[in-house]
């Protein structure tokens, strides 16, 4: 018998791990993170294993953290919580990674894993975090049985059979293009009915702190230092035109010659960097122009507008469609396709929609009744 033990691979062999049985070894196969991650990120977690109805699934982290940042769930009070998911593959390598005294995981919405290979006392129960919270831990492996059906659940959806986001690479960027004009429409029509509202200078005001918002990151930015932004972005685009922002808006699509970053070169001045100008530029310099062309019919802003929204640049890949962009193989080139891989991923990835988007064969199978 020794013949037979040296015989084994040495790369094979690994000591039992702490809470596994005696001869259950590392060298088995289990779902990677990634994997993991884009399970939860495309809905593929049944509502039925998470401990709470889920609001909104997050995105992707970026750097040191957690995995998927910004998640949102109904507690049973009513009240919406927001919090981070860490995914592993065991339970036990949260505290194996030191998660559990990191400051970084103390705000834990969810510790999402394949296996909880916890001791008795332990299994099934929350993850303590730094600073005294506990976040509970879902395991996968009871619901998918193997590491292949969570991976045809992610890659295939629900039905295991046919890929849903699979169409022709043409037809992809087609749908996905007119996606993200919906999107970009459905906040024009948010700057037209603010404008009736509070009028148009209140409006473009309160578009601009939304976007400036969101575009902030991981900045500790206050309310004040906002204001202090838009104000700085205002008055480098009015100064040209007396200070009538509703014009200078007006007039910058109509200079730019379809050129976004002529378009968004005053919150440049202002001090934006690239990227945020950019943002601010989408979400409520181009939603205002084309409000404005609509209410005072202006065919020369109109087009104008048309000619920025057709070659915005693509932003950097939000974390939220990074799973969906790889399942469909698009990187997008431009906003609107960036768009569009946002608003299929909120309109069916997240409500349960999947085998029934645009992009799945399976829905031309079951057409609706």
């Amino acid at each position: 018998m020794p013949a037979l033990a040296l015989a084994e691979p040495p790369g094979r062999y690994r000591p039992p791990r702490a809470g596994v049985e005696a001869g259950a070894f590392a060298s088995e196969v289990l779902p990677d993170e990634p994997t993991i991650t884009a399970a939860w990120l495309l809905g593929r977690v049944p509502d039925a294993l998470l401990p709470w109805p889920l609001l909104r699934a997050g995105r992707a982290g970026r750097g040191p953290g957690p995995d998927v940042r910004e998640a949102a769930a109904r507690l049973p009070s009513g009240v919406p919580a927001v919090g981070d998911v860490e995914v592993h593959r065991l339970a036990t390598d949260f505290a194996r990674h030191g998660h559990g005294d990191d400051p970084r995981y103390a705000g834990l919405l969810l510790h999402l894993v394949w296996r909880d290979d916890r001791g008795p006392a332990e299994r099934g129960g929350p993850v303590r975090l730094a600073g005294g919270g506990l976040a509970p831990t879902v395991a996968l492996e009871p619901r998918f049985g193997t590491p292949a059906r969570l991976e045809a659940a992610a890659t295939r959806g629900p039905s295991g059979i046919t890929e849903p986001c699979v169409a022709p690479a043409a037809d992809v960027m087609a749908v996905l293009r007119g996606e993200g004009r919906r999107r970009l429409a459905e906040r024009v029509w948010r700057a037209q009915h603010l404008a009736a509202e509070v009028g148009w200078e209140a409006a473009w005001r309160t578009l601009l702190d939304r976007a400036l918002a969101a575009s902030a990151g991981r900045r500790h930015e206050g309310a004040a230092a906002r204001i202090a932004i838009a104000d700085a972005t205002t008055a480098a685009l009015a100064a040209p035109h007396g200070g009538e922002i509703v014009r200078a808006l007006a007039q910058a699509a109509l200079t730019a010659a379809g050129r976004p970053d002529v378009f968004v070169a005053p919150a440049r001045e202002a001090g934006l960097g690239q990227r945020r100008a950019r943002e601010a530029g989408w979400n409520a310099m181009l939603p205002v122009a084309v409000a404005l062309a609509a209410a005072y019919g202006d065919l020369d802003l109109a087009q104008a507008a048309h000619a920025l929204v057709e070659a915005w640049p693509a932003p950097p890949p939000y974390g939220r469609t990074r799973a969906l962009g790889a399942l469909v193989g698009v990187t997008p080139q431009d906003a609107l396709t960036a768009q569009g891989l946002l608003r299929m991923q909120e309109l069916w990835c997240m409500r349960g929609g999947c085998g029934r988007c645009p992009l799945s064969p399976e829905a031309a199978s079951h057409p609706a009744e």
